[in-house]
């Protein structure tokens, strides 16, 4: 799922983000802004990082859904809907994806998502789960994320139920399909436009900017960034307590030693790297996202304070991980859990 502002843009700087765990920090000199690309190519770029960002967080989340402190059936999708874009690209988008109002379309179905294995791709509409049909909406003018939230608390309270029978249209033609979901951390991911690298943790949602994910050079380096906002939830650092769910079989233990200190970073990127060699990704590719952080901006080679954080420099975060490498590594050729 996007924020409206992320849609609304589109390519438009979006508001400045909450800064956490993987901050870009302050801004810094940057070269002359090129000119702005055809709307066109704004949005086949964002949807191919879409793809890109879904595909890694749901990897993460998948593996990790023992270790979250909520988690829930989900689909592994990205959805989004007509009534979310602006004036501008709302055509294209419509287009582009089959979109109609505020009816969830396919906007990301990773290859491995229970989406995926029924057969869902981006340009497909849903119209209706169990035999209920979703709302179009009155497909105003202006951009509206609000249509498309109701008709998600829909889809999701079918799948939280089991396996779900959802009405698709795709060129027109409707056709059913089942869907079994399969149990992930309950977080969604949101990319945000900044100029800026950063992301974010709120108790409901993981969050990163276009920059930040464009600065990873492979799925590794992205697992990192996205692991490590996950491990702020793992570690219950930022709680809501309306985020539905179930418990995770592992979490407990976790659960035990919590607590939102000055370390939190810290804690965040060592959880991070559990987290993402759980998902079977490469830990020691993964931290050299943090070289990719200090080139975009070289302020962050001394540590950072920002909203009540602590951010060690790149080489001092790079240094203190190392420990955690060896431990993952040692654990994953025992045999034994990776759970720290």
């Amino acid at each position: 799922m996007r924020s409206l502002a992320r849609l609304a843009a589109a390519g438009v700087l979006g508001a400045a983000l909450v800064a956490a765990g993987c901050n870009g920090g302050p801004p810094h000199e940057t070269a002359p802004a090129e000119p702005p690309a055809s709307p066109e190519a704004r949005l086949e770029g964002l949807t191919a990082l879409d793809a890109r960002v879904a595909s890694v967080s749901w990897t993460l989340a998948k593996a990790n859904a023992d270790l979250c402190p909520v988690s829930r059936q989900r689909a592994g999708w990205t959805l989004h809907s007509a009534s979310q874009y602006g004036a501008e690209l709302r055509p294209l988008a419509e287009r582009r994806f089959g979109l109609e109002g505020d009816l969830p379309g396919i906007l990301v179905a990773p290859s491995d998502s229970p989406a995926a294995k029924a057969g869902l791709a981006p340009g497909d509409l849903i119209v209706a789960v169990n035999g209920q049909a979703l709302a179009a909406g009155a497909g105003g003018a202006g951009e509206s994320y609000d249509g498309l939230k109701a008709n998600i608390a829909v889809v999701d309270g079918a799948l939280s139920r089991g396996p779900a029978q959802l009405t698709v249209r795709r060129d027109g033609a409707d056709r059913t399909v089942e869907l079994r979901p399969v149990l992930a951390c309950a977080y969604d991911t949101q990319v945000d436009i900044s100029d800026t690298p950063r992301s974010r943790f709120d108790g409901r949602h993981v969050f990163i900017t276009n920059t930040m994910a464009e600065l990873a050079r492979n799925d590794d380096e992205l697992a990192f960034a996205l692991g490590h906002e996950l491990a702020h939830g793992v570690l219950e650092h930022r709680t809501q307590p309306d985020v539905t769910g179930v418990k995770g079989a592992s979490n407990w233990a976790i659960s035990m030693r919590r607590g939102l200190s000055l370390s939190a970073e810290a804690d965040a990127d060592k959880m991070g790297v559990y987290l993402v060699t759980r998902a079977g990704f490469d830990p020691y590719q993964g931290i050299e996202f943090l070289s990719r952080l200090e080139e975009a901006n070289p302020l962050l080679r001394s540590p950072q304070v920002n909203m009540g954080g602590i951010y060690e420099g790149t080489s001092t975060r790079r240094r203190a991980l190392q420990p955690t490498l060896t431990e993952v590594t040692a654990r994953k050729a025992d045999g034994r859990a990776l759970i720290p």
